[in-house]
């Protein structure tokens, strides 16, 4: 059901769009999966990184059922941008890339308040390891320690 969900409203692949256009279609993707596939509601909340988790943990374990990865990439997109428009909404600015000078290619940093962040790679890390990845607590712990140092 996510696979399709994932895939199936899409024109073209997101490798095609362009760049600025993915980083619209890729948050509104995470909220559509959320509500059509798990009854979950998100509002762009700090509060709502949480249901993330909750979801990211659900698909972990399927995952980990079917012994399959297959789209662990396109959700780790999807709820990692929506993971960084959170962020970027709560901190008043922040800039997205595509590529990363040490990272490589679509390691797609979030740059905010002279902070490299990377929550694409916190939800496929979440999808492949489980629990021990929660994207929660790094946001609770790297995004809410970043805000109070800066004010």
């Amino acid at each position: 059901v996510v696979v399709v969900a994932v895939v199936g409203r899409r024109k073209k692949p997101a490798a095609e769009m362009p760049f600025e256009e993915l980083l619209v279609f890729l948050p509104k993707e995470a909220v559509s999966i959320a509500k059509d596939s798990h009854g979950v509601a998100l509002d762009f909340s700090p509060a709502s990184i949480e249901k993330v988790e909750v979801i990211l943990g659900k698909l972990h374990d399927e995952y980990k059922k079917r012994g399959s990865t297959l789209c662990q990439r396109g959700l780790a997109l999807a709820f990692g941008v929506y993971i960084g428009e959170v962020i970027r909404k709560q901190a008043g600015e922040g800039r997205w890339e595509r590529d990363h000078p040490q990272i490589g290619e679509g390691a797609m940093p979030l740059y905010w308040k002279g902070h490299a962040t990377f929550p694409v790679a916190w939800c496929l890390k979440r999808l492949a390891n489980g629990e021990e990845d929660n994207v929660w607590l790094k946001y609770r712990l790297i995004v809410d320690e970043k805000l109070k140092k800066t004010g």
